[in-house]
């Protein structure tokens, strides 16, 4: 695996003669399969995120989409890989609540579950070679953001934001790996913003860097 973490979840609810050929499966590419319902998935907490999950639909499964869509959710703000399967009546069920593009890929029943398996293993493979960590810069000068993304674009994914609302809009989807925040800002300015992510343990352990052309002893204390 070219991730740190070769941990790879399958959520469902029956268990049957599919999920020990998925683990021999997945096994041959390496992975460490953990087969689990959709409860136990909803305890994982992020420190036990894996490096990607596979959610096979079931009519049983399809019953609690609302927490199959808090899963995903945490999965895209942890930057994690998410793949479902299912027959065509079952997905149509899930797109109700769950949007297609939050996920890496889907797969149609009837399936070649080698095949599909070999895909996830390449798409993961790709994922990781190309994840950067990303850098969330809140400016509200377009010169400055400019030239933070031309400075740090080629090891980095660089979110530009001009406002702190824009960056308050933003993470409510996103979890950025470094917040570079502009202090003086109109109308919400950056301690403002910084007091409000601390209190949020969601993201109170982000860190922050302050962008300021102040230094007088007072504006750092």
């Amino acid at each position: 695996m070219l991730s740190d973490n070769n941990q790879f979840m399958i959520i469902m609810e029956e268990q049957s003669y599919l999920a020990q050929a998925f683990i021999e499966a997945f096994e041959k590419q390496k992975f460490k399969v953990q087969i689990i319902n959709i409860a136990a998935a909803s305890a994982i907490t992020t420190s036990e995120q894996p490096c990607g999950y596979l959610i096979c639909t079931s009519p049983s499964l399809l019953k609690k989409a609302v927490i199959i869509k808090a899963i995903v959710d945490q999965a895209v703000q942890e930057k994690t890989p998410v793949f479902v399967m299912g027959n065509v009546d079952e997905l149509e069920v899930l797109w109700e609540t769950l949007s297609p593009q939050m996920l890496k890929d889907v797969f149609t029943r009837p399936i070649n579950l080698g095949d599909v398996v070999e895909n996830i293993h390449q798409q993961i493979e790709e994922f990781y070679v190309a994840k950067k960590r990303t850098i969330l810069a809140v400016d509200d000068s377009g010169i400055i953001l400019r030239k933070i993304k031309s400075l740090l674009e080629d090891s980095y994914e660089v979110i530009l934001v001009n406002s702190c609302a824009m960056a308050i809009k933003y993470l409510t989807l996103n979890r950025p790996d470094l917040i570079l925040l502009d202090y003086e800002m109109p109308i919400v300015d950056g301690s403002q913003v910084m007091q409000m992510l601390r209190e949020d343990p969601e993201f109170q352990h982000i860190p922050i860097i302050f962008l300021t052309g102040k230094n007088d002893a007072e504006t750092v204390k």
